[in-house]
């Protein structure tokens, strides 16, 4: 009984460290780069406090999502770079340019991306558009590409699969 009990207060002194020690965005920046290996470069944003969820546990589940969704809660984003990752806030999202991808090879993550759609002919665009902006989210934007059938989508890697699916569907 005595070893539950030592085993019970162990694992819950854990997760109150975790939570308690994430209090900055320095703070969940190291303990993300310490679980992830990942860097992260925070500029003037590193004394910036950060809320937590209070039904929010961090030491349950893959780190490098917990804090990307934790960035994003707090209306920051982090943008992949060379070197590791950029964390901005949300308001300054529109000013920076995001990693292009492949529509093959869109990662499922949190993390903003800028993929060009190619659709089978150019009547489908205008239609796209209008059906895209409804699935897009709160910071995401889609854009037509001047002379062509092909649009650019920015928008989380989860967002972006599913707008792969309805330009499957769109092409038909």
């Amino acid at each position: 009984m005595k070893l539950i009990l030592c085993f019970v207060l162990f694992t819950l002194s854990l997760n109150i460290f975790a939570e308690e020690s994430c209090k900055t965005l320095k703070a969940c920046s190291d303990w993300a780069t310490l679980k992830t290996g990942m860097k992260y470069d925070l500029g003037k944003l590193d004394k910036r406090s950060i809320n937590i969820e209070k039904v929010f546990n961090l030491s349950e589940g893959d780190p490098d999502f917990i804090f990307n969704y934790l960035l994003q809660s707090n209306e920051l984003v982090r943008i992949k770079r060379e070197s590791g990752y950029q964390v901005i806030v949300m308001r300054d999202f529109k000013d920076f340019k995001f990693p292009s991808v492949l529509a093959l090879e869109i990662p499922s993550s949190l993390d903003y991306y800028s993929v060009e759609f190619a659709l089978s002919n150019k009547e489908k665009v205008k239609n796209a558009l209008v059906i895209i902006k409804k699935f897009l989210s709160k910071n995401g934007k889609v854009l037509e590409v001047v002379d062509s059938p092909r649009i650019q989508v920015i928008d989380t890697g989860i967002h972006l699969n599913a707008i792969k699916l309805i330009i499957n569907e769109l092409n038909k």
